[in-house]
């Protein structure tokens, strides 16, 4: 796994953002998935950015989704849908056919599962893919103990999932369940990016370095993939 380690938190940002934009210059119709929560907000800022200042042009690629919770729609406050669409889809002009999420509001998750599955299989392979690292390791919604060999799938949340989801939607709420990419889906993208930042990700990141390659630390199970780079500030380099 190649590593590198950035100042702080906007020159990260920028980083992985270089990254996706390189991507899309030598594929512009390349599938591009980035994951929900904190870790990427600025990278979807550097990515509107440099959209508006014609620096990479997304009228060609497609997106895909990370995960999602299970029972939370577009209108919940902290969906994964929610952000990505207020801080980067909104901003971005995109017909609704490029882009592919899970729904948290379906009857069916297995057939959710399906769908996803075959639109990743309808162009291939994911071009590249963006992860957080979880504070238990997780990466999606693959928790500890997480099978290898699965493809899209329900999962049920780790007790640290569940902690830490407060911070999302500002209040506690009973979700017990995910829906996420599997390691399978993950490890077949072209291009992994782990992404990290803050003290608060040193001892997990520096967990993932040190350990060998398992599912209690599910971010370990991309280390050996031909392409991924962890890519992290300062802050978060503290503990190596």
């Amino acid at each position: 796994m190649n590593v590198e380690i950035k100042e702080d938190y906007p020159q990260l940002c920028a980083a992985v953002a270089e990254q996706v934009i390189a991507s899309v210059t030598a594929k512009p119709d390349a599938l591009i998935c980035i994951a929900g929560g904190d870790t990427p907000l600025g990278v979807f800022e550097a990515l509107v950015n440099a959209s508006n200042a014609g620096r990479v042009d997304f009228s060609h690629a497609s997106f895909i989704g990370l995960d999602e919770w299970l029972g939370l729609g577009r209108s919940d406050k902290g969906s994964c849908r929610e952000m990505i669409w207020h801080h980067f889809f909104d901003k971005l002009t995109l017909r609704d056919e490029q882009i592919c999420f899970f729904d948290g509001l379906t009857h069916d998750p297995q057939a959710e599962c399906l769908r996803v599955d075959a639109f990743i299989a309808a162009h291939q392979q994911i071009d590249i893919i963006v992860l957080g690292i979880g504070m238990n390791g997780h990466i999606g919604f693959n928790e500890p103990g997480v099978s290898p060999d699965k493809s899209c799938h329900v999962v049920d949340l780790d007790a640290i999932t569940q902690a830490v989801s407060v911070k999302y939607f500002g209040k506690p709420r009973n979700i017990k369940q995910g829906i996420s990419l599997g390691i399978k889906t993950i490890r077949a993208a072209k291009r992994i990016i782990l992404m990290a930042s803050g003290e608060k990700k040193s001892t997990i990141v520096a967990k993932t370095l040190q350990a060998e390659i398992g599912t209690e630390i599910p971010a370990t199970l991309v280390k050996d993939h031909p392409s991924v780079t962890l890519m992290i500030d300062r802050a978060a380099s503290s503990q190596l």
